[in-house]
């Protein structure tokens, strides 16, 4: 606008000069003949444009003149001379003319090289940037630009009225609709919203649209900026999956940490009713399904603190393919003979940091799955394999990448498969695809609990018919694997000896109790901390060995045993809890309460354990002694 404002000064002040240049005459007089005719010349002096411009009348002889010279009049010395200033007045016109021109066409060079820059700028702009834009005008598209393109998978030409209501229509139609009425009603400006389309592809992709109303060549219009947003949906998603699990998981892990409680009581008792009914096969049989039904809600409770990652965890060097192999029998009869089995082992040795009882929870719960899927026979795979900086895909840690060295434990079926919409569900807790009173619902949720609690990922790939794969990756460990032999059940389980039960729950205390008495034990029992540390201090010379509840009122059971080892320094004890091993880490417990007995407890591994105690450090103080000489 500046620019052009200055031309046009140039250009008025360029034709005044011009005008003023050409009326002014040359040196010489003018004729008495030419000062009749126009009364604006005088003898002696230069030709003057004042009088014709300030006389009107001398202005109206002027063109009454040069019409008699036009009409054929005789012309003479003054008429000759007016024709020359005449002339020169129209050369100066042209001049000017020429001048103006050459100005306009500067102007319009500048102008179109001032317009091609900013096209190319815009160009650049459109062609370059991370959203789409597409204007629509009467419900068809008259212009997108690349991105655009490549986020809908369609061209220009093919966003007709009909296509673009289909993009939409399937998902969000309706609000997509609604905004538009009110940009073209102008009831906003400007109108914000994520929404759901169709590609050309058939995929579904979720766009941040911004809906703005123009006037695109006379015509209103709306135009629509928007940016893929897809993988911040997948994030928001799996963070929000992550929170409701970790949500579930909590309240799984508190009810089953009361329910090991009930649970210990409940098995306890079924123990001891199983042994003094041997002689009644009636009242014996009773007592084993009460204990079946015992270790079925433990093992209901076991998934429970699986899923919500507090179980017992005991993770060791172990080497994959030997849990498989020890696990293959058991996994064959739980397929069943209607279903090929196989197992194909990586070259190399996976050696994981695991717990091997969980992997084969896993294995075991992934076998029942694939068996329910293919009622009428099919396949099932093993397979392992070392890989390095994995991608997860499909569903679980869906497009999470992992750095390092992972071994790769893959379990495939060629069962019915799953759609897309039961793929986000199936690690949650209590969903099934069974009928009714046929599935707990926590197989895969276990599962699921089990793999994060070794460290690990799992992801699965499924489609209706072609069955299913749960890929699980395990991080290697570079150390050998742990050989040590489990503790064998002592053959005599029975004792003498004084055994001080601290313990705030009184069913569990009272079976401890029953249990111990009937093996030959005596037993003292205090129901919190504060009550164990003054019971110890009344009979800690005939105390043997202290049975501790981490977790009592008063006083826990880590400040009872510091309490009772001041007192006892060689005091023996052993612990129980129902919290897992990261729960006591937590609560800041860690190593301090080793051994550790764990909720809900068995008969047979509370006698050994405390025959283990007991013995144990008796022969490690015979052989002390030995040492050093003494008794």
């Amino acid at each position: 606008m500046r620019c052009r404002t200055l031309y046009r000064r140039f250009a008025a002040v360029a034709m005044i000069a011009a005008v003023l240049t050409v009326l002014s005459p040359g040196p010489g007089a003018a004729s008495p003949r030419a000062e009749e005719w126009t009364g604006f010349l005088s003898s002696g002096a230069s030709f003057a444009v004042q009088p014709l411009l300030a006389a009107p009348g001398a202005f109206l002889e002027f063109c009454e003149k040069w019409y008699a010279i036009l009409g054929g009049g005789t012309a003479n010395d003054g008429d000759a001379r007016h024709v020359a200033a005449a002339l020169r007045i129209a050369a100066g016109l042209v001049l000017v003319l020429l001048l103006w021109v050459w100005i306009l066409i500067r102007y319009a060079r500048r102008s179109k090289r001032q317009l091609k820059v900013m096209n190319e700028r815009y160009r650049l702009l459109l062609e370059n940037t991370s959203e789409g834009i597409m204007v629509i005008v009467a419900g068809k598209a008259t212009f997108m630009n690349e991105r655009a393109s490549q986020i809908t998978g369609f061209a220009l030409p093919d966003l007709t009225p009909r296509v673009l209501s289909e993009i939409t229509g399937m998902q969000d139609g309706n609000a997509v609709k609604e905004a538009h009425r009110r940009i073209m009603k102008s009831e906003v400006k400007s109108i914000r919203l994520p929404i759901r389309i169709t590609c050309k592809n058939g995929e579904t992709k979720w766009i941040h649209n911004c809906w703005v109303g123009i006037t695109w060549k006379g015509t209103p219009g709306v135009l629509c900026i928007f940016s893929d947003i897809t993988e911040n949906k997948k994030m928001e998603q799996q963070f929000l999956q992550a929170q409701k699990m970790e949500a579930i998981g909590q309240l799984a892990g508190g009810i089953a940490h009361d329910f090991n409680n009930i649970l210990t009581a409940i098995s306890g008792y079924g123990n001891l009713l199983r042994i003094r009914t041997d002689h009644d096969p009636a009242l014996n049989r009773y007592a084993r399904n009460i204990l079946a039904c015992s270790n079925r809600a433990a093992n209901l409770v076991k998934g429970l603190l699986a899923f919500s990652k507090k179980q017992v965890n005991d993770p060791r060097p172990t080497d994959l393919h030997d849990v498989i192999k020890g696990a293959e029998k058991m996994l064959r009869r739980i397929i069943g003979e209607h279903i090929e089995f196989s197992v194909i082992f990586s070259k190399t040795t996976p050696v994981v940091l695991a717990d091997s009882n969980q992997i084969i929870q896993v294995l075991i719960n992934l076998a029942t799955n694939a068996r329910d899927a293919m009622p009428k026979g099919g396949k099932v795979t093993i397979r392992t394999e070392t890989v390095e900086n994995p991608d997860a895909s499909g569903a679980g840690d869906n497009g999470e990448r992992r750095d390092g060295r992972y071994a790769l434990l893959s379990f495939e079926d060629t069962g019915e498969g799953m759609d897309e919409s039961m793929i986000d569900k199936i690690f949650d807790p209590f969903f099934t695809t069974k009928e009714p009173g046929k599935a707990s619902g926590l197989g895969l949720a276990t599962i699921y609990g089990i793999v994060k609690q070794q460290k690990g990922f799992i992801s699965v790939q499924t489609n209706i018919g072609s069955g299913t794969a749960f890929n699980i990756y395990l991080p290697l460990v570079d150390v050998p694997v742990d050989t040590r032999e489990a503790i064998r059940l002592a053959e005599h389980l029975r004792g003498t000896e004084t055994i001080l039960v601290c313990e705030d729950e009184t069913d569990i205390r009272n079976f401890i109790r029953e249990t111990l008495e009937s093996n030959g034990y005596t037993v003292i029992e205090a129901k919190d901390g504060e009550e164990g540390i003054d019971t110890f201090r009344r009979y800690k010379d005939r105390v043997a060995l202290v049975l501790l509840d981490v977790m009592m009122p008063k006083k826990s059971g880590k400040d009872v045993y510091d309490a009772i080892a001041e007192m006892d320094p060689k005091v023996k004890t052993i612990f129980m809890t129902g919290y897992s091993t990261d729960s006591l880490d937590k609560q800041g417990f860690g190593d301090a309460i080793t051994p550790c007995i764990f909720k809900p407890i068995e008969t047979d591994m509370l006698l050994t354990e405390i025959r283990r105690k007991l013995d144990g450090e008796k022969t490690v103080a015979g052989l002390t002694s030995q040492a050093t000489g003494k008794d």
